[in-house]
């Protein structure tokens, strides 16, 4: 009985979890409605799965550098100053946790000036058929769509943010677990 219910339960949570839109108008929708509300799970949900996946980079890449941090940095104002840093990674359940903590007001602002600008306008989309986007005064409107089957469309008016601090979290990543070894060296050294 067991292993007929697994994959049932498995099939219905996916089809219920958070995934991208059928179609690019479908994104739009989700985006309209998650600025409406000024919900940042709901914008979170209407996000792209390249944006979402940089936002999961950062969390997990953060997340990593705070307990380095906390493990390996002697007490003094380098260390405050690096927990403070890494803290908010370190305290999110997950990334759309983070997402949220670190929304900027501006980014709500943007994505409503080009939904005004869009008026009712729908997505055109590209050759490609990967991307599709609103030309608008304040800028296009952009929405692409994820590169495996099981996810759809999203808005990607985020992702170049999304992308920086997915860049910045890796380096920060690299760093600490470079300077952890020095750390541990150091504190060797000072125990003879």
């Amino acid at each position: 009985m067991r292993l007929v219910l697994l994959p049932l339960v498995l099939s219905v949570g996916i089809a219920c979890g958070p995934r991208g839109a059928s179609s690019p108008a479908e994104a739009r929708a989700h985006l309209a409605a998650a600025v409406a509300s000024h919900d940042s799970a709901k914008l979170w949900n209407a996000l792209d799965q390249d944006t979402r996946w940089s936002w999961m980079t950062v969390q997990r890449a953060w997340r990593e550098a705070y307990d380095i941090t906390q493990s390996s940095v002697p007490e003094g104002p380098e260390r405050v100053r690096l927990l403070a840093r890494f803290e908010p990674a370190a305290t999110s359940e997950d990334a759309q946790t983070l997402f949220s903590k670190m929304l900027l007001a501006e980014e709500w602002r943007q994505a409503a000036a080009l939904l005004a600008a869009a008026d009712g306008n729908q997505p055109e989309p590209s050759t490609s058929g990967e991307s599709s986007q609103i030309a608008t005064p304040q800028g296009p409107l952009v929405f692409k769509k994820a590169h495996n089957r099981h996810w759809g469309w999203g808005y990607s008016g985020l992702a170049v943010r999304a992308e920086q601090l997915k860049q910045t979290a890796i380096a920060d990543l690299e760093r600490m677990r470079a300077n952890a070894a020095d750390y541990e060296r150091a504190a060797t050294r000072g125990a003879r």
